[in-house]
């Protein structure tokens, strides 16, 4: 009986370990089928394989990711997928960790490389999911490994990098539809929405959050990555920032109220009193073309510096206020180190059982072979061996029925010592968080203790010098700003004095815990885990509240408030008092696109760019000096042509277009006008390299 029921229990483990390779054979196979069928993305795997009990790449395992970062760095996109193994040997919590590590060195390394972080997901199995049983140690240097499965993207026209390229640019803010609210883009583009200001295609009110999508293009980047001109029926327009705006929710499309109104401000570096608003309208090649409103951008200015007239008293009222001294914290200490971590017992392994001799396997191999019968010699000889093996046989059955009652005592022991471990891991992890937690403690004392030093001196440092504008402007943020300094310079000395009543707080860790725990990966884990715990708004909320007793934020809002007051009293316009920034305004009744616009009048002569390029592309011209940019058409004769480009102009021509499903991007500088036809010359780049090159164009 014990012997048919180990072989049944290995043959189940056989059979589930194989049935988990083939259906991750059989998922491989499925993906490369669909990469075959789809031209847009192709599959690569790379494995590296490591030494036991090691996370270090070697050599082989270098060489082979070097190869396959220099294939991502070449293709527009990609994505990774890192999974991680171990062979059985150690315990579970071990190899998971081992695996880990192992994930983490291979992914360290392709970032080194250039690739990514944001296109890479990493999953550790430790000795779960392996591919291979370890039975040999041929298949525990297989498991011994990270498996690298990489997806390439190729871009199948060029709506598929256009949408590629503007999708970087796109933020989602999410907002209340029931109360008035104000956000401010990525680019510095402030939006105010009032409450109740959409509804959708049947009229209704949204109830729940409403999804807001942006798009700025201030820059020339800004407007190629999203397909933009600056048009307007033919006539060249100069252009000062151009905002996309729309509206979800629940996933369905929202439009404005009747008579509701939101207003953007587009920041500006000069005011341009001639800017009007535009509206998009669909254009040629899936740009946009502007038409006029007929409303012109309100101004707002940058108000001026406000001064106070300070009281005379106010700043020997500053140096009396006191600042708690928090006494100088303990050194924590303990009795001895924290021992070892536990280690999970390993688990008995069965004996294996005898094996029968076979009569017929004796006779072959003795001489019957092909059905001929064995002499009289060679068939002494096989009866006799197998006599003996029978003999073997039945003394080692008798071995295997007491090994397998001693393995039965052994998993009755290992089942004990699995709940002893679980107790003693445990009560390990709370006396090292405890003592994490302690020097932690200690730390934030230490901190509040030459903090609140250094804040008396800094009380006394502003208040002599309250009559400057950047003190008295926020008091409680200078007097914040000096104490940091006070408190770093007393680091320093602290530093550099060699007394040995100096505590380096990274000396504290192993001091109470000790190096061989500090320096494990359990130690590292339950730190992140303490740390994660720790208040990390403790020491903010202290030095608050310690500003707020003394008094200090009181007289800071006071003098705020005056300010406030002045500024309003010398504000030249309603617009000027309500905002302090220097921008274009507007008030927009429609989402979309929108334009802050006016028309380029320059009476003199317009000229054509004419570009040699017999294949298909997308192709701009960017006037540098007027902040507009035109697209290029082709002309059916292997060239693109752009007209009613004022002649003389600088102007860049960028073109962007597909080869074996990569972009190829040109560039070149010219002055309109001086030359018949241009040649450009193309090179391959990936999004993020095109992204950069385009960022490269000034104005």
């Amino acid at each position: 009986m014990p012997k048919v029921y180990a072989g049944i229990t290995g043959y189940i483990q056989f059979i589930i370990a194989k049935t988990f390779h083939m259906q991750k054979i059989f998922l491989t196979c499925l993906l490369l089928l669909s990469a075959a069928f789809m031209s847009a993305q192709t599959t690569s795997n790379v494995s590296v394989f490591f030494d036991p009990d090691q996370s270090e790449l070697s050599r082989e395992a270098s060489v082979a990711l070097d190869a396959l970062a220099a294939d991502l760095l070449e293709a527009p996109d990609y994505s990774l997928m890192i999974e991680a193994y171990t062979d059985d040997r150690g315990t579970e919590t071990y190899n998971l960790r081992l695996a880990g590590s192992r994930a983490e060195a291979v992914q360290q390394y392709l970032l080194q490389k250039g690739l990514q972080s944001g296109k890479t997901s990493v999953k550790s199995w430790g000795e779960q999911n392996l591919a291979f049983d370890n039975a040999t140690e041929e298949n525990r240097r297989k498991n011994r490994r990270v498996d690298i499965v990489a997806t390439f993207f190729n871009f199948t026209g060029m709506a598929d990098l256009q949408n590629r390229l503007s999708s970087s640019g796109e933020q989602i803010i999410t907002i209340q539809p029931d109360r008035d609210q104000q956000f401010t883009a990525a680019g510095g583009t402030v939006v105010v929405i009032p409450a109740q200001s959409f509804v959708f295609e049947d009229g209704s009110a949204p109830r729940g959050p409403v999804a807001i999508t942006v798009r700025e293009a201030y820059d020339p980047a800004d407007w190629i990555t999203h397909n933009l001109t600056t048009m307007s029926d033919g006539r060249l327009l100069q252009t000062g920032g151009m905002v996309y705006l729309d509206a979800q929710s629940d996933g369905k499309p929202l439009t404005l109220a009747t008579g509701a109104l939101l207003t953007v401000a587009m920041p500006a570096k000069n005011i341009d009193p001639g800017m009007e608003l535009f509206y998009s309208s669909p254009g040629a090649n899936g740009s946009v073309n502007w038409q006029p409103v007929g409303q012109s951008f309100r101004q707002t200015l940058k108000d001026d510096e406000v001064k106070l007239d300070i009281d005379p008293s106010l700043s020997a009222r500053i140096m009396a206020l006191r600042a708690p001294l928090y006494p100088k914290p303990t050194v924590p200490s303990y009795s001895g180190d924290i021992p070892p971590e536990p280690r999970m017992p390993n688990a008995p392994r069965p004996p294996y059982p005898p094996r029968k001799p076979e009569w017929e396997d004796i006779q072959f191999r003795f001489g019957s072979r092909s059905g001929e019968a064995m002499n009289r010699k060679g068939s002494k000889k096989a009866r006799k061996f197998y006599q003996e093996a029978l003999a073997r046989y039945n003394r080692d059955s008798a071995d295997y029925v007491k090994l397998y009652d001693k393995y039965l005592v052994k998993v009755t022991n290992f089942e004990a010592a699995k709940e002893r471990y679980a107790t003693e891991h445990q009560n390990w992890e709370m006396e090292l968080k405890g003592r994490i937690r302690r020097v932690m403690d200690y730390e934030r004392e230490q901190y509040l203790h030459i903090y609140s030093n250094g804040l008396q001196l800094a009380v006394k440092q502003i208040g002599k010098n309250i009559e400057k504008y950047e003190n008295y402007s926020n008091l409680e943020y200078a007097v914040r700003d000096a104490a940091d300094i006070n408190y770093r310079q007393r680091q320093r000395e602290e530093f550099f004095n060699q007394s040995r009543d100096r505590v380096v707080i990274s000396d504290l860790y192993y001091k109470c815990i000790g190096h061989k725990v500090v320096d494990g990966l359990a130690f590292r884990d339950l730190f992140s885990q303490v740390k994660y715990t720790y208040p990390s708004d403790t020491l903010q909320r202290a030095i608050a509240g310690i500003l707020k007793d003394m008094g200090i934020r009181a007289i800071s809002d006071s003098l705020k408030t005056e300010i406030k007051e002045k500024q309003l009293l010398v504000a030249k316009s309603p617009d000027q008092a309500r905002r302090y920034m220097r921008a274009y305004v507007a008030d927009i009744t429609r989402l979309g696109w929108i334009n802050c616009d006016k028309f380029y009048n320059d009476p003199s002569e317009k000229v054509q760019l004419v570009v040699n390029e017999a294949e298909d592309a997308t192709m701009y011209v960017v006037c540098k000096d007027i902040s507009s940019v035109l697209t290029c058409y082709p002309s059916g004769q292997g060239a693109y042509i752009a007209t009613g480009i004022p002649k003389g102009r600088k102007v860049s021509v960028i073109s962007i277009k597909l080869k074996d499903g990569k972009a190829q991007f040109a560039m070149r500088d010219v002055r309109a006008g001086e030359s018949p036809a241009l040649d450009l010359s193309y090179k391959s780049l990936s999004v993020k390299e095109l992204r950069e090159e385009l960022k490269r164009i000034n104005i």
